[in-house]
């Protein structure tokens, strides 16, 4: 696990005269960040993801059987020293802001939740005249004003969530586009960095030279899933950049793979860059290992 902090330092609201992270429990100052993880999921979910985001509309059932279920892997997160999580599920993931508040004040863990890609790309294939400032103006509110106010705190984002490009070969197309420089339009008015999935090192080549058309600070954009081509020369030019490099889909039977990719990285000095986590749906996974069990 390493420090997030001078990636998540990023907020322009001023509180008590110095910057904050933002968290579902309230603003922190970057040093009570502590060991984190920088790619987690608490529960994905497409269902409920307009109620949720748009009407603030919670379903109190479904939110204390997730609670139980989760509860204890926080708890046992937290005594193995984790203290905060970056909750990487946008809007339309289902991001669950109550049960984010809850499951921090019980465990100790802080969570950091996010704003991003409020629909799924095909809308913006049917609305032909969508832009870039109306999304980045959609970002932007989810900031100065909250994702939402819960018990007296308003939770604002900590980070700008994309998911760009189908898995699979091919360039980023012109929504990619167009959702990227919203983002960064977003980012410059607000100071939120950019969490940006990517699995292919093509289409990383490619975002970066947008953001270099842009004039982007790129030591504010994290690259999630680095390690899936393990594409050394495009690492190179990312951290050239100043991009954070997330290798956040280390699991068991893949251990071994992302050992050596991160040794390797370490030995090509990118330390100082380098986000480790797990990319765990939590209650999902739960689901699958009760389910394991029963069998």
């Amino acid at each position: 696990m390493v420090l997030l902090s001078k990636l998540l330092n990023i907020s322009k609201i001023e509180l008590e005269e110095e910057k904050m992270i933002y968290t579902v429990t309230g603003p922190i100052e970057k040093e009570a960040l502590g060991p984190i993880l920088s790619h987690e999921h608490l529960a994905w979910d497409y269902i409920d993801s307009w109620a949720l985001y748009f009407d603030k509309v919670y379903d109190e059932e479904k939110i204390e059987r997730i609670y139980n279920k989760i509860l204890p892997i926080f708890k046992r997160l937290y005594q193995l020293g984790c203290r905060t999580i970056a909750e990487a599920s946008p809007p339309r993931g289902g991001q669950n802001l109550i049960l984010m508040q809850r499951i921090s004040e019980k465990s100790g863990i802080k969570i950091i939740p996010n704003t991003g890609l409020p629909f799924k790309r095909y809308v913006y294939d049917i609305h032909k005249n969508f832009d870039e400032e109306e999304l980045a103006q959609r970002w932007i509110e989810d900031f100065n004003n909250g994702l939402d106010t819960i018990n007296n705190i308003v939770i604002r984002p900590g980070q700008i969530k994309l998911l760009l490009g189908d898995i699979g070969k091919g360039s980023l197309t012109k929504i990619d586009r167009k959702i990227l420089r919203a983002a960064v339009i977003a980012s410059k008015a607000t100071g939120m960095p950019l969490h940006c999935h990517l699995f292919e090192a093509e289409k990383v080549k490619e975002a970066i030279d947008l953001l270099e058309e842009e004039n982007f600070d790129c030591s504010k954009f994290l690259w999630a899933h680095t390690g899936e081509e393990g594409n050394f020369k495009v690492i190179e030019r990312a951290f050239s950049k100043g991009m954070w490099l997330g290798f956040d889909q280390i699991r068991p039977e893949n251990y071994s793979k992302f050992c050596s990719l991160i040794k390797e990285a370490l030995k090509r000095g990118y330390k100082d860059r380098i986000l480790l986590s797990q990319d765990y749906d939590f209650y999902d996974e739960i689901l699958e290992s009760e389910r394991s069990e029963e069998h």
